[in-house]
């Protein structure tokens, strides 16, 4: 193939041409996101029960649900979460299990148990999980104010945005957040209505059986046939007055008689405001397929279209778009990987001095990237930030394999053989550096939970970027280098001075050998001691600072209350330069606000001082519970000071009341250390309180059948009593579907007392109260119950404010502290975080990765001694991650074991590119000698070797440095790009340094050179 393509430059040249074009014209087709799409072995079952107490929840909805779940093949583990009114479960499936099959038996299992759930309850609804820093956000979010009340704003929204926002092309789903609902109350006085002795459920029927639209059959006029159609329902809201009721003797009554009817705009105690100014929410998500940028353009010309033809005084603001933050970071990335590419650029003129030379390694590398993007738009891999960026990082990398073959080219005769000849001869180098590198890419299969799911589009991606540049080196550039005018490369003086100092190490190898080893122990205890270890920091792009607050009444307490309390709230915060939007929601048991800060304030102290100001008012909330957290790179290590390291601890045993009893203990425990900030013993959930007080009716069955009432009766009685939609019909009114409910008059009103003493109406006509049929009382119930196969859960969360080091020392030691009963465990929990498997792999890929490297070295090389010689490289490469992130105190997190897995391929490539050439030399050895052993290298052969590739080396390793520099540049070490360009620096300058002046010690050579017999002389002409 190589001697084919170098006879044929011009079918190249075309190829190459027609490559480049199609790979940009695939690059600007690829559909762009910010993050990767995630479909992880977890499902998510929710269901919802109005008016239900937690306790109800859990014994009658998760409980049955839980058990025919776990006994789903494949399923792994549940975790539920039972609140008031509904309940969420968590699915966690085993790795190999297929999830769409997983979810249909499920489902099958879900519908064969749905007839048993109590009344009121919602089908269970079952979605794939995704983890927070994996999931999507909204692709838009725009919130919608005007002068009209939460119920009115909701349906101009509903009725007359959100169909022509999912028209969009591009566009998944428009949905909005309105709690408050627009209906007709009517409401009766119940006194009144015994008086004239017509009962209650006369009303109900009157309103059930004022909307009728049935087919009745067929007419025969004729030879023609007419379908009959009964239609019967009031065109107006009036005409609901009109509707009869019929009383006592059949005289008959209107409605409007003795029941006030109104629209009605309830509540229920949510409120969702923006900047102060009362909204509606909605949000906007993209299809999988579609690109983030071009959706959100088409959907923000749409949205600047409506304004004329939307109602006056209603106004659209952009609350977030995610593709104005990715349009920011991909030009960025593209400036930093244009920055990349010149600085590569730079330093191949500066080194070749030839521009023939520069031009075939540089577009040799374009051959490749372009081949990457046709590749990810043909077999449709997801481009994203994380893949584009590897791209970007790699530049330095895909240039190695140019870089050889030009190299080589500078030592053979400018002919189409010598060519040819070059590159077959340097292939084994250039394949088996390429397949170390992507051989460690293969165990990225093998990385659990969110690892997996975000880095598996990077290693493809990757893999086929090292896939077209060994097509494009070993074939192109042989191909194209005709009239190149390379000569051998110079520094004449500097490789003089390397040879003799490589000379004096192989000499003194023991010497080398014993230094070494104590550095790399010296290394290693540091990465133990030194080196602080940090969680994973998930890979989303573009984090910004939040603080949030959350502030929740007793149950009982005045609803304004609430209310007032977040008003005081959004005082401190609406308007302060520096803060971006201020979102605040609220419901009957607690609201929550959100900061959002603009990017450069949130990496200032401001986030902190509003912190503390927030803080500050809340102490003078009387009665309430309040939490103040702030999220984001201004709390993680940002933002001054010595930086805040958050943990959680999760505490699970069988008895709710121990496991609230042992969180209480930490709390106590925690909050007597010095460092120690925000202690929150229920960290699982923003709206929980530790108790609920729940109103429970029990009826006397006896008792209601000697006043002539059933059950259903008195369940619907109790209904027209209390506040709330129960029992609610729609009606279509004027061509609108509305709700109505009939009530009792005060029930927004009625106290516990009041309940007891309502009046229920029955046949006989003697008012009954309800008390006197059936036990009312108040009981101490659990506001939410969250379970782990079976166990109760707690999460204790708390921040230290400190050094990252001293928060890692204070918390391990305090977890060692802990002695818990039997029957209950406490650990780590990393909810924060997204908690998952991903730790778990990591090193089982790192092992694989050390494997298939050898592998793949021994079976390009077919040599055992080529392949232990690359193997004794690994700890010099690893020994150089661990000397950057102690030298630049980064902390040691995931993403950086990562950038270790990445530098087992990429620190060995300077190894094999001089075991290839002792391997070589030991080959010529054994020709000349003509032994069937195979003899040791003496130190000329090892310090020619180490000659004859220094130059390669220095410059495969100043171009990765280059590449990577522009990107690492301004990057948080602890971020994810940080962290694995500063692991791959550190591991790739070490290997160049290991390659130059350990590895030759490392290859044998002795003093004196072993005999070789003189060639045999010519045979005698006969």
């Amino acid at each position: 193939m190589i001697h084919w393509s170098a006879r044929r430059p011009a079918v190249v040249w075309a190829t190459c041409a027609a490559l480049l074009l199609a790979g940009s014209v695939a690059f600007t087709r690829l559909p762009l996101a910010s993050r990767t799409t995630v479909e992880l072995p977890r499902l998510q079952v929710s269901v919802s029960w109005p008016g239900a107490a937690a306790e109800l929840v859990e014994m009658y909805l998760t409980s049955p649900m839980e058990a025919v779940i776990q006994s789903v093949r494949g399923v792994r583990k549940t975790s539920s979460e039972s609140n008031e009114g509904g309940a969420s479960i968590r699915i966690d499936l085993e790795p190999d299990t297929d999830v769409q099959l997983a979810r249909l038996n499920i489902m099958e299992r879900l519908e064969v148990i749905r007839p048993e759930f109590p009344s009121g309850a919602s089908s269970p609804q079952l979605s794939n999980y995704a983890p927070e820093e994996l999931e999507e956000a909204p692709l838009l979010r725009y919130g919608v104010t005007g002068p009209y009340t939460p119920g009115a704003l909701g349906r101009i929204v509903r009725d007359e945005i959100e169909p022509r926002v999912s028209a969009v092309p591009g566009v998944a789903s428009a949905s909005s957040y309105n709690p408050a609902e627009i209906g007709v109350a009517v409401t009766y006085n119940a006194q009144q209505l015994r008086q004239i002795g017509i009962s209650p459920q006369a009303l109900s029927t009157a309103l059930a059986g004022s909307r009728r639209v049935q087919a009745l059959g067929e007419e025969a006029q004729g030879a023609s046939e007419r379908r009959v159609v009964l239609r019967d329902e009031p065109g107006a809201l009036e005409e609901l007055a009109d509707l009869p009721v019929v009383g006592p003797g059949g005289r008959v009554y209107r409605l409007g008689e003795f029941a006030s009817i109104r629209l009605d705009e309830d509540d229920r105690g949510y409120f969702n405001r923006i900047n102060g100014q009362t909204a509606v929410s909605l949000s906007i998500s993209r299809l999988p397929g579609a690109d983030a940028i071009k959706t959100a353009a088409a959907v923000r010309e749409l949205m600047s279209g409506l304004n004329a033809s939307l109602p006056p005084g209603i106004q659209l603001r952009v609350q977030n778009d995610e593709s104005v933050d990715l349009q920011k970071q991909l030009d960025e990335l593209m400036l930093r990987g244009a920055i990349a590419f010149a600085a590569v650029m730079f330093v191949l003129a500066l080194a070749l001095r030839n521009v023939k030379s520069v031009t075939l390694v540089m577009g040799s590398a374009a051959v490749a990237i372009a081949g990457t993007a046709l590749g990810l738009y043909l077999l449709d891999i997801p481009a994203n930030l994380l893949t584009l960026a590897g791209l970007g990082m790699g530049v330095g990398i895909l240039v190695q394999n140019g870089l050889v073959v030009v190299e080589r080219l500078r030592s053979v005769p400018d002919t189409v053989e010598g060519r040819a000849q070059a590159g077959r001869r340097i292939l084994p180098a250039v394949f088996g550096s390429t397949l170390t590198t992507a051989v460690v890419l293969f165990p990225f299969l093998y990385l659990q939970g969110n690892a997996r799911a975000a880095f598996i589009p990077f290693a493809a991606a990757f893999a086929l970027a090292l896939g077209w540049s060994v097509l494009s080196a070993v074939i192109m550039i042989p191909a194209l280098g005709a009239g190149h005018g390379m000569h051998g490369a110079g520094w004449p003086r500097m490789r003089a001075a390397y040879g003799r100092t490589v000379g004096r190490i192989v000499r003194w190898r023991w010497v080398t050998i014993v230094l070494t080893t104590v550095v790399l122990g010296v290394l290693a205890w540091g990465f133990v001691k030194k080196v602080p270890k940090s969680s994973f920091y998930g890979f989303g792009f573009g984090e910004r600072t939040t603080l949030s607050a959350n502030l929740s009444f007793p149950r009982g307490s005045d609803p304004e209350s609430l209310d007032r309390g977040m008003r005081e709230f959004e005082e401190i915060v609406v308007g302060v330069p520096g803060v971006e939007q201020v979102t605040t929601q609220g419901r009957p048991e607690g609201a929550f606000m959100q900061v959002v800060f603009e990017k450069e304030a949130g990496l200032g102290p401001l986030p902190y001082e509003m912190q503390e100001a927030l803080t500050q008012r809340a102490l003078l909330i009387g009665g309430a519970q309040v939490s103040v957290q702030g999220r984001g790179p201004g709390f993680y290590g940002g933002g001054g000071g010595g930086g805040i390291s958050s943990y959680r601890v999760k505490i699970l045993g069988y008895s709710f009341s121990g496991v609230e009893q042992l969180a209480k203990d930490l709390q106590r425990r925690l909050e007597r250390i010095p460092r120690v900030r925000s202690v929150d013993i229920n960290a699982g959930s923003f709206f929980r309180r530790e108790r609920a007080i729940t109103v429970v009716l029990e009826p006397d069955r006896a008792a209601l059948a000697r006043n002539g009432l059933t059950a259903a009766d008195f369940a619907n009685a109790v209904a027209r009593e209390v506040r709330g939609p129960v029992g609610a019909q729609r009606l279509d009114i004027g061509g609108e579907e509305i709700e109505v409910t009939l009530k009792s008059a005060g029930t927004r009103e009625r106290q516990l007392a009041d309940l007891r003493n309502a009046l229920l109406p029955n046949d006989a006509g003697t008012p009954i109260r309800i008390g006197d049929v059936a036990r009312v009382e108040e009981r101490e119930g659990l506001s939410s119950i969250s379970r782990e196969d079976q166990q109760y859960v707690r999460i204790v969360s708390y921040e230290f404010r400190g050094p990252p080091k001293l928060a890692e020392r204070t918390h391990k030691a305090f977890m060692a502290s802990i002695t818990v009963p039997a029957g209950y465990w406490v650990g780590d929990d990393e909810f924060a975080w997204g908690a998952d498997d991903s730790g778990k792999g990591l090193w089982l890929v790192f092992g694989i990765g050390v494997v298939l490297v050898i592998l793949s070295v021994a079976m390009v090389f077919d040599s055992v001694w080529a392949s232990a010689m690359v193997f004794l490289s690994l700890p010099l490469a690893l020994a150089g991650v661990v000397a950057a992130f102690w030298i630049a105190k980064a902390s040691f997190s995931r993403e950086a074991a990562v950038g270790v897995i990445l530098v087992v391929g990429l620190s060995v490539n300077q190894a094999i590119l001089l075991v290839d050439a002792a391997l070589e030399k030991r080959r010529n050895r054994m020709a000349r000698a003509g032994a069937t052993g195979k003899p040791q290298l003496d130190v000329a052969d090892v310090v020619e070797a180490a000659e004859d590739r220094s130059g390669m080396i220095v410059l495969v390793t100043l171009t990765t440095i280059a590449s990577l520099i522009p990107l690492a540049v301004g990057t948080d070490s602890d971020s994810l790009f940080g962290a694995i360009a500063l692991a791959t620096t550190g591991g790739t300058i070490a290997g160049t340094i290991g390659a130059l002046f350990i590895l030759p010690a490392l290859l044998g050579g002795t003093r004196t050179a072993p005999p070789v017999p003189p060639p045999a002389p010519a045979p005698a002409p006969a």
